[in-house]
């Protein structure tokens, strides 16, 4: 946090080994928002691949040297610095998001008092919603530097456990970094999250990587249980409203995309875009399926 160097903007779900193995002509698919007079219009649709899933959350000689073990050999799910990098990785870029959306929600919070629209001194839904994202945003870095910096630091991966699904016979399909938290707690206590990788390793396997700190793996594990106690396509149809209701950092296969009946991608992104709006999981319908 201390770095003065100027931000990259690079790759979140690692490009070589993963996109590799999604893209089509160089690009794949993402959630990708338009602004116009109309408002906002999110819907799925293709990037380059040089773009896919970037963030400016570390200089260059920082964002090199730290993923250095993960950017330059296969993933290996039994390499616990990989894993640990693979989840450090992900809290980033979801924590880069939250300050960004702080700052974002700030300035406009700030243009409503200079309009009139809201008084400095008076609390508001937007200067409420602006105390919201900040504490989030406190606590989520207080996350971090806890499970993940720290541990970093002293050149151990400390307290943080994976548990792996691996998906064998399964085309690349999909990838997908977040952290998510799975329970409510005060600002004040340490988040219960985790992060989530989904990635295809292979033209025939894919794998589902959960890290938390150890202490928090009860909750995790309860919280996610429709997919952890799921198999086979069961399995992947729970992730897939995993994906759909709390991770917008996911990349598409154009080819897969291609595969989908008619009306499927429309469903889906309404769904998707619901889910933003009402805060509320998806609901059951076989055309959830991602995978």
């Amino acid at each position: 946090m201390q770095c003065g160097e100027a931000a990259i903007r690079a790759h979140s779900i690692q490009n070589r080994q993963t996109i590799s193995l999604l893209e089509n002509d160089n690009h794949v698919i993402a959630w990708q928002p338009r602004f116009s007079q109309a408002g906002p219009d999110v819907a799925l649709r293709k990037v380059g691949r040089n773009e896919a899933s970037t963030f400016s959350g570390f200089c260059g000689q920082h964002d090199t040297a730290l993923f250095r073990p993960l950017d330059t050999k296969p993933l290996d799910v039994g390499d616990q610095e990989q894993l640990f990098l693979l989840a450090y990785r992900a809290i980033s870029f979801e924590l880069h998001a939250i300050m960004t959306g702080v700052m974002q929600l700030q300035t406009l919070y700030a243009a409503r008092i200079d309009r009139g629209v809201d008084v400095a001194d008076e609390s508001s839904p937007a200067g409420q919603k602006s105390v919201e994202q900040m504490l989030l945003s406190w606590a989520t870095w207080r996350y971090r530097f806890e499970y993940y910096d720290q541990p970093m630091l002293s050149g151990t991966h400390g307290d943080v456990v994976h548990d792996i699904i691996t998906f064998d016979g399964q085309a690349p399909c999909l990838a997908a970094s977040s952290f998510i938290t799975v329970k409510d707690v005060p600002v004040a206590d340490n988040l219960a999250g985790v992060a989530i990788n989904i990635l295809p390793v292979s033209a025939s396997r894919t794998v589902a990587v959960f890290s938390c700190a150890r202490q928090h793996q009860a909750s995790v594990r309860t919280a996610l249980d429709r997919v952890f106690e799921a198999v086979g396509d069961t399995q992947k149809y729970e992730l897939s409203k995993l994906v759909l209701s709390r991770i917008s950092n996911v990349l598409f296969s154009p080819a897969h995309l291609a595969t989908w009946r008619p009306g499927k991608a429309e469903k889906i992104v309404a769904a998707f875009v619901g889910t933003v709006s009402t805060q509320q999981d998806v609901g059951d319908d076989v055309d959830f399926m991602l995978f």
